[in-house]
């Protein structure tokens, strides 16, 4: 019979498609990795991959044995928890967050994390939405809290709320009150973060089915710097509403009312289903309770 640490290695080659990216993620030898595929492959008695390029494709036998894989790990985990949080050694949890979560509810995020989970240690990451969802698919990540992805197999997503967004100008740039038709706000250039944004992503799509081609300037990855570039009147661009109440209450920016509105976008919280399911779930939950992105349709929706 192989054994729990060979049965992970398979696991990350399976899901990673690469016995270098497998090692970096368990912290092991190539040549370890290697070895316990052989063995894991001996047990079975049936090629587990289909050696194509570089990357290690499964077979039907590896993909069955991944998927049965991923329910024992489960079983091992709800094992696991039952000792008790007390019992569990001391853990570092690798966390994904935008700009935007870490600028409002993750301090509070942090103490209650402290208080409910005493033996974890939480490492933030700050970075863009896309990026650290690659991350958490590559392990790299334990969980992250982004807007709306498309869902991958094997990953669980849990809502936390949702995030008004409204396009920005410097005072008096446009007539209060009155409505802009996309043409109209194009007049100005358009003020935005890199590709990587999911911001910028919805924008590119409002200005492609309107058919308007502004100009785009990039402003940087920092949304207070974006600010800062509109209230000096170098453009606009598509902001959070909560972060600026106060420049909006001071006068130094103004809100432009659109046809069509801005975009509202949900945030949710992305991790592996293994190898911490049960932790993930956890976590997930506290932060929804900490976060103060306002209720959306979704608000129920597990990827359980």
């Amino acid at each position: 019979m192989f054994t729990i640490k060979q049965l992970e290695t398979f696991y990350w080659v399976g899901r990673l498609g690469t016995v270098a990216k497998a090692a970096e993620k368990l912290h092991v030898t190539q040549s370890a990795v290697t070895k316990r595929l052989q063995e894991v492959e001996a047990y079975v008695a049936a090629p587990l991959f289909e050696r194509e390029a570089r990357k290690n494709l499964l077979t039907p036998v590896g993909k069955d044995l991944l998927a049965e894989s991923e329910h024992l790990f489960e079983l091992l985990e709800r094992l696991e928890k039952m000792k008790g949080l007390t019992q569990q050694p001391t853990r570092t949890l690798h966390i994904g967050l935008t700009e935007l979560t870490a600028l409002t509810w993750f301090p509070s995020f942090l103490m209650r994390m402290k208080g409910v989970y005493p033996t974890v240690t939480v490492q933030p990451e700050i970075d863009l939405s896309s990026l650290l969802l690659h991350k958490v698919l590559e392990g790299r990540l334990d969980l992250a809290i982004l807007p709306d992805m498309p869902l991958t197999e094997g990953l669980a997503r849990v809502p936390i709320g949702n995030v008004q967004f409204g396009w920005f100008s410097g005072p008096g740039t446009f007539p209060p009150g009155e409505a802009q038709t996309m043409s109209s706000l194009a007049s100005r250039p358009v003020v935005e973060q890199s590709e990587h944004s999911i911001i910028t992503m919805l924008c590119s799509k409002i200005w492609e089915s309107v058919g308007v081609r502004p100009e785009r300037l990039y402003g940087g990855n920092n949304v207070n710097a974006l600010a800062g570039l509109v209230a000096a009147g170098v453009g606009i661009s598509c902001l959070p509403v909560s972060l600026f109440e106060k420049e909006l209450e001071q006068g130094k920016l103004a809100l432009v009312e659109t046809n069509p509105p801005a975009p509202s976008v949900a945030y949710s919280c992305y991790f592996l289903k293994y190898p911490h399911a049960a932790l993930g779930y956890g976590v997930a939950e506290i932060a929804r309770q900490c976060s103060t992105f306002g209720a959306g349709p979704n608000a129920k929706r597990s990827g359980r």
